[in-house]
């Protein structure tokens, strides 16, 4: 029997990163979860940890952001199929080509309200977990 999910959440704003953890607990997902609030510290972390079924990137961080790190991730070979999915405040047409151009699986606006967080982490959980756990 296989491991449960894990997903990863780089984002540098601890409140997105207890609502993303809330909103999965809330919606049942069957999947562990941790938040990374560094882009510069993933490369690091992947390199002796477990492999996310999932990493969920934030654009804007301080340091390395997530642009940088999207690059990073898709050029070494161990992590290029882990699916990224952009998860930023950012609504611009521009930052949703360049992830794609990048290599993002997806991208998603935050929002607002924790209902929706919970109906963006139940579609996650269907798309990426579920639906990976049942090839």
């Amino acid at each position: 029997m296989s491991a449960t999910p894990f997903v990863l959440m780089v984002d540098d704003d601890e409140d997105d990163c207890m609502l993303a953890r809330n909103a999965f607990e809330a919606c049942g997902a069957p999947c562990a979860f941790e938040c990374i609030e560094d882009g510069g510290a993933l490369l690091p972390y992947l390199s002796r940890s477990q492999h996310p079924a999932l990493i969920l990137l934030d654009i804007n961080m301080p340091l390395m952001n997530g642009f940088e790190v999207l690059k990073e991730i898709k050029s070494i070979p161990t992590f290029r199929n882990i699916p990224v999915v952009i998860v930023t405040t950012s609504g611009e047409a521009e930052d949703m080509a360049y992830c794609r151009k990048l290599g993002a699986d997806a991208f998603l606006t935050k929002p607002s309200r924790f209902g929706d967080w919970v109906n963006m982490m139940k579609s996650l959980t269907y798309a990426w977990l579920e639906a990976s756990a049942h090839p």
